[in-house]
């Protein structure tokens, strides 16, 4: 349990005083999840289902489900989303909704996108939940706390059919808690700013084989850059089946899968072989990712690949 207060008190601290983000495997599916920019890079009515569970088997580890759609608009020059998140970590639990509006311009062969987002966070915890050998602290003896946090977050984008790059902060704010007691400021600091910036190209081996590597760079000052690096097959000609690999920097090694059911319904999963101290504790962590697409004919022949 002396493992689950800690986590439970670094993400707490994460979620105020800097910026937690949370992890997923399957951002390539889930692009609006880091980058509000994104919104609309489908050219279609794209709605978004996922499900992690992080290090199963682990008490109190986090789960996160979340739900997001965008859509350009019919001049194309502008895209609309909305996201939403529940993030359940021991005895808290992060809920938040985020609008996304993009501004995209024809740009090369494909189209650069600046990407804005606002909404709040909800923020719950209750930490005399938390089965301690001692409670004298008073701090853990209180009843459930809600904090209202508001946020923004900004992005650029970049794609065409054959690469994509792009860059995010997904949150401006952060936040303190007063002397007071009375809830929490907010303030607005760059060296707590979590950047992120991404990438892939396409390459086409022949009409049953193509390959698409692509990275996640995370930069914040107080922590050294993390880093996951991924490669994808995508096979056979109608682009059925993708499997791939993922290394997340001294944290897991990813298994990657994704089936495109029919022209609208694809389907993701992902499995995290977790490293380093949690290995002993945790049996991995699960992802899953439904994505259901608004398509047409005219379009269903030409499929995304970013």
């Amino acid at each position: 349990m002396r493992y689950l207060a800690s986590i439970v008190l670094f993400f707490c601290s994460l979620a105020l005083n800097a910026q937690h983000f949370p992890i997923y495997s399957q951002y390539m599916m889930n692009g609006l999840a880091i980058n509000p920019a994104y919104a609309g890079s489908r050219e279609v009515v794209s709605l978004l289902l996922s499900q992690r569970w992080q290090w199963v088997g682990f008490e109190g580890a986090p789960t996160t489900t979340s739900f997001n759609a965008h859509m350009p608009s019919k001049s194309k020059t502008v895209a609309f989303g909305l996201q939403f998140l529940d993030e359940r970590i021991g005895v808290t639990n992060n809920l938040s909704i985020f609008g996304n509006y993009a501004y995209r311009v024809r740009l090369g062969t494909g189209r650069l996108s600046f990407g804005f987002k606002a909404g709040m966070e909800v923020l719950k915890e209750n930490l005399s939940k938390l089965n301690l050998p001692q409670k004298d602290d008073p701090s853990f003896n209180q009843t459930a706390t809600v904090s209202y946090l508001p946020n923004f977050g900004i992005g650029t984008y970049y794609y065409n059919d054959k690469f994509f790059a792009g860059l995010s902060i997904p949150t401006l704010l952060s936040y303190r808690e007063e002397s007071s007691g009375n809830g929490f400021k907010p303030y607005n600091d760059i060296k707590n700013y979590n950047f992120l910036l991404t990438g892939g190209v396409l390459f086409k081996i022949n009409d049953n084989i193509k390959v698409k590597p692509s990275t996640l760079l995370r930069f914040h000052s107080n922590s050294p850059i993390q880093y996951d690096l991924n490669c994808n097959l995508i096979l056979f000609k109608d682009e059925l089946l993708w499997v791939g690999t993922s290394y997340r920097a001294k944290e897991a090694f990813v298994g990657l899968f994704e089936f495109q059911i029919n022209t609208q319904l694809r389907l993701g999963y992902s499995y995290d072989f977790t490293l380093g101290p949690l290995t002993k504790y945790s049996s991995g962590s699960h992802e899953i990712v439904l994505r259901y697409e608004l398509r047409y004919k005219i379009n269903a022949i030409n499929p995304r690949y970013f």
